[in-house]
Parts: C-alpha cells; sequence; structure tokens
C-alpha cells in the first residue's frame, strides 16, 4: 500500500467531491456501462474503495493542519502539506475559530457517513471506525457552548487554565518543536513571536464570553495560569528563553554570519519587550478579572446541567464505555483495597508493619539514600539513572516486542518555569520525519517527589516500553494516514502506559528489587485512586481539599505532588479515569487471547496487534484483536 504520503501527493490534485463519487461507484463492474468513450469512467471506477476512503482522510489532514499550524509543526509534516511557510504563521483562536472548528466537524462527519463502511478493508477499516468515533464526539462536545469548540475529541471546558493555553504551548512548541535550521525558519520563528498578541487577546474575548455564560476556571486554576506567567516574564527580555534558545540554536546555523545571528536575536529581544511580554500581560489581567466570579469549586458541576452531562461525555471519550461516574467511584476503590493488599503483602515481608501501606510508603521514601540531593547536581545524577534504566530495559525488549522503535528517546528536566503547575512527568513524540527524538520530560522542582524506588516506573510509563514504544511506533507505519498521528486517544495511550509498567516487570525489570516493585504497586494504585478522586470532584462534589487529602492518605505521595494533580484533575474532567480503565481492558484482551490461542499466543505478536495499528478508541481496538484471535484460530 502506498505511505501516507504518497497517497497525500495522489489526493491533493482531487476534489472531495471526486474522492466521494470514486467511494461511492467501485462496486461496479468496469465495462458495464457505456461504451468506447468510457474509459474514463471505467478507470474512476477500478480505484480501489480502501485507498479512495484513506486518500480522503489525508485531504481532511491536510485542511485541519492548515488550521492549525502549530500542530503541523510538532507533527514535522511538509509544506506540500500544511500549507507553503506555516511555520511562519499561528493558527486562529476565539469565535471565528470556533466557528470553522464546528463547520470542519460537520464536514468532515457528512463525508465519512457518505462512506460505504462494509466497502474498506485493512487500515481503511480501521480509520473508518477511528473517525467515525472521534467526529462523533466532536459533535456532541460541540453542543456544549464553552471552552472552545473541536474538531473531534472533547478536551477541557475551560480555554487556559494552569496546565492549557497559549501562554504554556505556544512557548513550548517555539523552544522544543519549531526547527531552527535555515535563516527561513529563523525568520519564520521571529513571524510567530510577532503573533503573540493577536493570539493572546482572542483567547482574552474567549475567556470573557465563557465567563458572560457563567463559565470560569476555578480560582485555583487561574491563580496557577497567572503565576505561570509572572514566572515566564520575570527575566529581562533578553534573557527570556524565547531569546536564548533562539541564540544557542543559531550558534551551529552556518548558513548565518555571526553579524546576522546578532541581529536575529536583538530582534527576538525587542519582540520579547514589545509584543509577547504585554500580551501575556494584559491575558494576565483578564485572568485576574475573572477570579472573583471563579470561586473556589473544583468539579464541573459547578456548571449545572451542562457539566454534569460533560462528565458524563468526557467519560466516554476516555474509556467508560457508558459507566456513570458513581460507579467509576466504585470500582476505583475495589482497585485501591486489591493493590494495597498487594503492597502490604511486601511491605511484611521486608519487616515494615506499622502504619497504613501508604504510611509505609513515604517512610520508605524518606530514607536518605532512596532520595538525590535537591541541587544541580543530584538532578544530573538522577537524568543518569533515568538514562540507565532505559537502555537495560532495551536490552530485554526482542524478547517481548516484535518491532522496536528506531527513534532514540532522550531525558529532560520540565522548564523551571513550568514546573509549579506542570505534572510530574510527560513524553512528546518525535517527528514523523524522524529528524527529531521522542522526549521524556521529568519535573524536578524538588527531587524529593522522586525517590529512588520510583523512577524505574516513571521511566517504562513515560519512556520504554510506554509512550515512547507506543507513539514512536505509531508515527513509523507507512500506511497510516496522517489524520491518525494526528489524534490520540488517552485510554489507549495513557492504557498502554500503565500496562507497560506491567510487563516490564514480567521482563524481570523488578528482580531482587522489592522496593522497586512497591514503586511499581503504588503507581498503579495512584491510578487507582485517579478513579475514585476524579469521580469524586465531579460526581460526589469533593473539594479541592478533599480531593487533597484522599490522594495523601491513599497514595503516599507529598502533598505538593498530590496537589498540582487535583487541580489538573478539576480542569480537565475525565482524562485522569483513562489510565486506569485502558489498561483494565488491554489486560482483558491479553486474556482473551491467551485463553484462546493456548500455545498459539505470541506475546510479542499480541503488542504488535496492539500497537502497529495505531492509537484508537478502545471498542475499535477490541473489534481488531478479536478479528486476530479468530484468524489465528482458523489458520
Amino acid at each position: 500500500m502506498m505511505s501516507s504520503r504518497s497517497r497525500f501527493k495522489y489526493a491533493a490534485g482531487f476534489s472531495a467531491a471526486f474522492l466521494l463519487a470514486l467511494i461511492g461507484g467501485c462496486d461496479k463492474k468496469p465495462g458495464a456501462e457505456g461504451g468506447a468513450g468510457a474509459s474514463a469512467e471505467q478507470a474512476e471506477e477500478t480505484v480501489n474503495p480502501s485507498t479512495a476512503f484513506l486518500d480522503m482522510a489525508d485531504r481532511q489532514a491536510a485542511e485541519a493542519l492548515k488550521e492549525s499550524p502549530e500542530f503541523a509543526t510538532s507533527l514535522g509534516v511538509s509544506e506540500e502539506i500544511a500549507g507553503e511557510n506555516y511555520n511562519a504563521r499561528l493558527g486562529d483562536y476565539g469565535f471565528e475559530a470556533d466557528q470553522r472548528a464546528r463547520e470542519i466537524n460537520e464536514q468532515y462527519l457528512q463525508e465519512l457517513r457518505s462512506v460505504d463502511r462494509s466497502a474498506l478493508s485493512g487500515t481503511a477499516a480501521i480509520t473508518y471506525d477511528v473517525l467515525k468515533v472521534s467526529y462523533e464526539l466532536g459533535a456532541r462536545r460541540n453542543e456544549f457552548p464553552f471552552g472552545g469548540a473541536v474538531t473531534w475529541g472533547v478536551g477541557s471546558p475551560y480555554s487556559v487554565t494552569q496546565i492549557s493555553g497559549p501562554h504554556l504551548y505556544l512557548p513550548r512548541l517555539l523552544l522544543t518543536q519549531h526547527p531552527v535550521d535555515s535563516k527561513k525558519n529563523v525568520e519564520a520563528y521571529l513571524s510567530r513571536l510577532g503573533e503573540f498578541s493577536r493570539v493572546f487577546d482572542e483567547v482574552s474575548q474567549s475567556l470573557v464570553s465563557d465567563a458572560a455564560q457563567g463559565v470560569t476556571p476555578p480560582a485555583f486554576a487561574i491563580d496557577g495560569a497567572v503565576t505561570a506567567i509572572r514566572v515566564f516574564t520575570q527575566a529581562s527580555p533578553e534573557e527570556n528563553p524565547l531569546v536564548a534558545t533562539l541564540k544557542e540554536k543559531m550558534e551551529s546555523l552556518d548558513s548565518l554570519t555571526p553579524e546576522e545571528r546578532g541581529e536575529f536575536a536583538a530582534r527576538a529581544g525587542d519582540l520579547v519587550r514589545d509584543v509577547v511580554y504585554p500580551a501575556y500581560a494584559r491575558l494576565s489581567a483578564t485572568l485576574e478579572g475573572l477570579k472573583e466570579q471563579a470561586g473556589g469549586d473544583a468539579g464541573v458541576w459547578r456548571l449545572g446541567e451542562e457539566g454534569d452531562a460533560f462528565y458524563q461525555l468526557a467519560l466516554n471519550s476516555y474509556g467508560a464505555d457508558g459507566m456513570t461516574g458513581d460507579e467509576i467511584h466504585e470500582l476505583g476503590l475495589s482497585e485501591v483495597a486489591r493493590i494495597q493488599g498487594e503492597m502490604d503483602a511486601i511491605f511484611k515481608g521486608m519487616g515494615m508493619t506499622e502504619g497504613s501501606v501508604a504510611d509505609r510508603f513515604v517512610a520508605l521514601g524518606a530514607r536518605p539514600d532512596m532520595v538525590y540531593p535537591n541541587t544541580d547536581e543530584g538532578r544530573a545524577a538522577l537524568l543518569a539513572e533515568l538514562n540507565e534504566q532505559i537502555k537495560e530495559l532495551m536490552e530485554k525488549a526482542p524478547q517481548w516486542f516484535g518491532a522496536i522503535p528506531k527513534q532514540s528517546v532522550e531525558v529532560r528536566r520540565i522548564p523551571v518555569y513550568e514546573q509549579d503547575s506542570a505534572p510530574g512527568g510527560y513524553y512528546t513524540g518525535p517527528s514523523l520525519d524522524g529528524t527529531r527524538p521522542g522526549i521524556y520530560w521529568i519535573n524536578l522542582k524538588d527531587t524529593a517527589d522522586w525517590p529512588k524506588h520510583t523512577l524505574k516506573t516513571l521511566t517504562f510509563h513515560e519512556a520504554v516500553p510506554g509512550h515512547h514504544f507506543q507513539i514512536s511506533l505509531q508515527r513509523a507505519i507507512d500506511d497510516l494516514p496522517l489524520i491518525r498521528n494526528m489524534m490520540g486517544f488517552s485510554e489507549f495511550s495513557e492504557g498502554w502506559a500503565l500496562y507497560a509498567e506491567q510487563v516490564a516487570a514480567e521482563m524481570g525489570m523488578y528482580a531482587d528489587d522489592p522496593v522497586g516493585d512497591l514503586g511499581r504497586l503504588q503507581s498503579e494504585l495512584f491510578r487507582a485512586a485517579r478513579l475514585v478522586t476524579d469521580s469524586g470532584l465531579h460526581t460526589k462534589h469533593w473539594t479541592r481539599e478533599q480531593a487533597i487529602d484522599y490522594m495523601v492518605d491513599t497514595t503516599g505521595e507529598t502533598r505538593a505532588s498530590v496537589t498540582r494533580e487535583v487541580e489538573r484533575y478539576s480542569v480537565w474532567p475525565g482524562q485522569a479515569c483513562s489510565y486506569k480503565l485502558g489498561m483494565i481492558r488491554i489486560n482483558a484482551l491479553r486474556k482473551e487471547a491467551e485463553e484462546a490461542l493456548g500455545d498459539k499466543f505470541d506475546i510479542r505478536e499480541f503488542h504488535d496487534q496492539v500497537l502497529l495499528t495505531g492509537s484508537m478508541p478502545m471498542p475499535v481496538l477490541e473489534k481488531k484483536i478479536r478479528a486476530w484471535i479468530e484468524a489465528k484460530r482458523a489458520a
């Protein structure tokens, strides 16, 4: 089958109507109608419906990327796909952008509904199922008149929070993803700096519009966003990372003279002083003006009946499959009890019998030999240990995975200006062309947040065989349509990453390391407690403080780290549930395959079946794995 890039070149020359005509007419036999003058029509009719559908999907992807050049930069696509000089632009925000997102969603849904699903096979059939779920979720999300419209998915009900919004992701885009490899792209970088004013003003308008409908982020989320703005803008313009990082990257750009580097750096400094900092100040003032209205309630129930409906939609989008908040709560309590029982047995085997599981875990982590110094030297030693863990697992990986990522993964510290509101760790994927590696980010504000026995599990989740395996392998799939690389399904990706922690244990990564295994179980306990906490916040009307107390008492995590987590759950309803819900369903599919296939079951083949067709909603994965099981049984 053609690669996604080849398909795009083919599709670019045809209209949507033509592509749909191909799909609709391909069940006819060539030559059944017309005479000698029908050769063109016959050629159209012989186009494979799956190929035509995938071409349509690539055209949809290109249209969506033209709307979001930021996304195009993060993927590293060509200008042929995303538009000439797209790296110099930022997308639209605010009312007009919302209207356009709704229009695109409706257009894509109509195009999809005109396709005969039964005529598709392979990647095209799976892609159809994925797009159907995604576009329909987007359509339901767009019924809520707050937080910004979407083309697919659900997202947050708030435009700006302590963890999301252009005040955070635009600097991240420029500092870590925007290419600084030519004079053209340096100019593009400066062009984007010049657009901060427009973008932030459009976002402010959205905030004010939502507030007029009674929708604001919680006050603590506003405080977090304002703090991030203050930290990011406290340095002089010339010392801001947007200038300093550009200067550093230009040093290795041989095509620029020293004079040109100096001129570009000076222009960047001027833009930060005259455009970027004032834009941040205006956004901060807008947020401050919403605090009195915002109040301290944490759950999305605070938005009334629409809030309750939004939460159920969010839960379904993250793998709940119709389970209510109350049912999620009970599942979480059950899982917490099971995992604590396993941890208790290990503690007793170590002679630690007094106190709750959380108390004993805290006591273990507080031992001086379990904590890296909270210094630059200590942080460097911690990062070196993470790299060693990656190396050790990769040596064993071929015994458990048929496909191994070609792209490398780097370990980096979360930037200081983000660390106050950022999660403990996260992963950003490699570019599609493989020139930019995957990055495993870790929050090192306080090394006490990461006792040594917890680090293995974080590495296995965020890097290998977790997010890096899943995302980098997906981006290397030749026949995967581009739009699938633009979509993410948290119940799949986070469910896989949590499952990967379990697989690492099966690979022997915790052999003779009971304290490390306690770290693994505590990580799973943390995700089970998220089921309880997320549903507690959004269904049970828990306060922020109730949720923090529960998480601290249950998991033994530090109060500071738990506070950041709870505040994240408050503004991103349902997402915290996706980890455990996804893991449970992947394990259920593995058990189903093991029982059905017996000696024919190969764990490497199962993992490849999960990973090598890309991220997808769990119902689509279940359908795929069951078809594979039946094919294996029949072979």
